[in-house]
């Protein structure tokens, strides 16, 4: 917007008691406003309301910097200054409060006009991200503060080449060193110098990276000097992607089991010697072996005990450890999909501007051409026989096909930039991955847009022939959910549902792949939705873990095993719902989710088992509904 055509909106909305939205202020996903220079605000967009909750005339009345939290109007007002000393923009982040007494954190980006006495700023919601990032923090100091309170352990970490990266008390109590002694040496400085010139450190590292783990017993030095026995355990640490980030190593204390163990060789020796030498005192060297035998096995059974309290103390450590990474896996998870859905709106509405123009001026540009032809065909009339030239002209153009053609050519375009406009909408309908709160969704528009979405692993292309999708949609009420998770259920699904069709039809290009979704209403109050194909099946032993997290079938590269896992806490834990899946081997898969149709009716239990879909055999293609129904191809 030019300058002037600013002052004049701005002198116009001072005329009115509502502000004068334009589009870009209407179509904006973040908050937009204006700020005049006496504190008040002057202009916002209708997210700025729906985000804090006031009304026009709460946002009018109040002074700007009364929304700010009082903790942080002291730094906000040195932004203020800064900003009117400056032509230049800059960000900030603050709290600002809300309708309910809540504060939500704001992202904001602003630059003074001083001529016109404004300050023009938007701002981005980031409170569930501040929110997630303290979560994260607080779950690794939790499980920091865990390792850090272990002593009868030694637990620390290596980077990739085995230097020490971290230590913990057990640690330091163990081997004698303090984090400061220790961390950036190499953890070779624990072997003795035989050991290390043998090359057992580097042998540890390379099994331990390539088996994935590598447990030893062996000798160690402590800091003073003195060797001790050890049960070292090494774990390689992987990312996602499968590259080696490190190792954690976990040491256990075993000298005294040693010393035990040497103690009752040395005594099974002397009982041996003494019953060589005693042979004539028989019945009294017969009792002292069954003593002594005794003191053995009672020795071995405290051994044996205190092995198994040990083993019960590693397995409880690496529940955490487990418990950990799929906590903040599930967080990245969750992070991802937040950014997709933010970055598929944006570039929906980029692609919407420019394909408006271009279906607003096509009707124009028929119009025009259509009057063009009018006039044409007038001049034929009224001139039948023109001259040579311009004969010959006519004749060289051919301008009967060419009026004929040019009107299928707009109306092409028209039906194009029509088709473009749809695909927009799906893609900003399924966008919605970071709404938090419950809507009343229409369920059949969240499909469809994820079928749109996916439409095209569902060409033939080579080596595959294609993937049919029959729909068989019921008279569905609108759903109360969380429309962009249950969005990601749909996609988790359906993508799982495709990957399995392409594989089979790798090995049987005869035979071609069919995903089937039907839609029900069970009791007038839950909703079912099946999605089934007629894929190879999934054997009971898969069917168990399906819902594990990060359990997967799928070739390293192609998935982390977290799909079905977040989908399963989306259905049951966020919507009170059930998602099971029912298969036979060699008759294809079936995914059913059964949600309230309600939140009210979230922890009220389906009256009654849904009627199950008949298997279909790989062999024959599924009955199309009588009813109208889409099919994507």
């Amino acid at each position: 917007m030019h300058i002037e055509t600013q002052t004049a909106a701005v002198k116009a909305t001072a005329s009115f008691d509502q502000p004068l939205l334009d589009p870009f202020f209407t179509l904006s996903l973040d908050l937009l406003c204006v700020v005049g220079f006496d504190g008040y605000f002057k202009r916002w967009n209708p997210v700025c309301e729906k985000t804090l909750g006031f009304t026009a005339a709460e946002l009018l009345a109040t002074p700007a910097m009364q929304f700010v939290h009082p903790s942080d109007r002291a730094l906000t007002k040195a932004y203020i200054q800064q900003l009117l000393l400056s032509a230049e923009p800059i960000c900030f982040e603050n709290r600002c409060l809300c309708q309910d007494g809540s504060y939500r954190w704001l992202s904001w980006k602003a630059q003074a006009l001083p001529g016109q006495k404004l300050i023009y700023a938007t701002a981005h919601d980031i409170t569930e991200r501040r929110r997630s990032a303290k979560q994260l923090r607080s779950s690794e100091e939790r499980f920091q503060l865990l390792v850090e309170s272990v002593k009868d352990y030694a637990i620390y970490m290596l980077d990739s080449d085995g230097v020490v990266i971290s230590w913990n008390t057990g640690a330091e109590r163990i081997k004698g060193y303090s984090a400061e002694e220790v961390i950036g040496r190499h953890f070779s400085c624990f072997y003795p110098p035989e050991q290390v010139q043998e090359g057992k450190p580097a042998w540890e590292l390379q099994q331990a990276a390539t088996l994935g783990q590598c447990e030893v017993e062996g000798e160690r030095v402590r800091r003073d000097g003195s060797r001790f026995w050890v049960n070292a355990l090494m774990i390689a640490l992987r990312d996602n992607h499968g590259q080696l980030q490190g190792f954690a190593k976990v040491t256990r204390d075993i000298t005294e089991r040693k010393q035990t163990e040497s103690i009752l060789q040395r005594a099974f020796d002397q009982l041996e010697k003494r019953v060589h030498e005693r042979t004539s005192e028989l019945s009294q060297a017969n009792f002292m072996l069954k003593q002594e035998i005794a003191e053995r096995e009672q020795m071995e059974a405290a051994l044996r005990q205190s092995e198994a309290q040990l083993k019960q103390q590693a397995q409880q450590l690496e529940s955490t450890l487990h418990e950990l990474q799929r906590t903040q896996s599930q967080l990245v998870q969750s992070e991802k999909m937040s950014s997709l859905g933010q970055l598929v709106a944006g570039v929906a509405h980029e692609i919407n501007n420019p394909v408006s123009f271009i279906y607003g001026n096509v009707r124009y540009a028929d119009e025009y051409v259509q009057t063009v032809l009018d006039l044409l065909t007038l001049y034929q009339q009224q001139c039948p026989d023109p001259v040579g030239e311009l004969q010959a002209a006519l004749e060289g153009i051919d301008l009967e096909f060419l009026a004929t053609d040019l009107q299928k050519l707009l109306q092409s375009m028209k039906v194009g930039a029509e088709r473009i406009r749809e695909i927009v909408l799906s893609l900003r309908n399924f966008s919605r991955l970071d709404e938090a709160e419950m809507k009343a969704v229409d369920i059949h528009e969240g499909l469809d847009n994820t079928l749109l979405i996916l439409k095209n692993r569902l060409k033939a292309h080579a080596g595959h022939p294609g993937i049919t999708v029959l729909p068989e949609y019921g008279d569905l009420p609108l759903v109360e959910c969380y429309a962009g998770q249950l969005n990601q259920v749909f996609m988790n699904i359906l993508s799982n549902a495709i990957d399995v069709l392409e594989d089979s039809q790798d090995q049987s290009a005869e035979q071609p792949g069919v995903i089937h979704v039907c839609t029900t209403v069970q009791a007038d109050q839950w909703v079912v939705i099946r999605i089934a194909d007629n894929g190879p099946g999934i054997s009971e032993t898969v069917q168990r873990r399906l819902f594990d997290p990060f359990f997967t079938t799928k070739p390293v590269g192609r998935g982390v095993g977290l799909g079905l896992s977040i989908s399963y806490q989306i259905v049951v834990e966020k919507h009170g719902g059930r998602l099971k899946c029912h298969s036979i081997p060699g008759q294809g898969t079936e995914f059913v989710i059964e949600i309230p149709s309600s939140a009210a009716l979230r922890s009220i239990p389906p009256l009654a088992e849904p009627v199950q879909l008949q298997p279909r055999s790989r062999d024959k293609q599924p009955a199309l509904n009588p009813l109208p129904s889409k099919q994507y191809v």
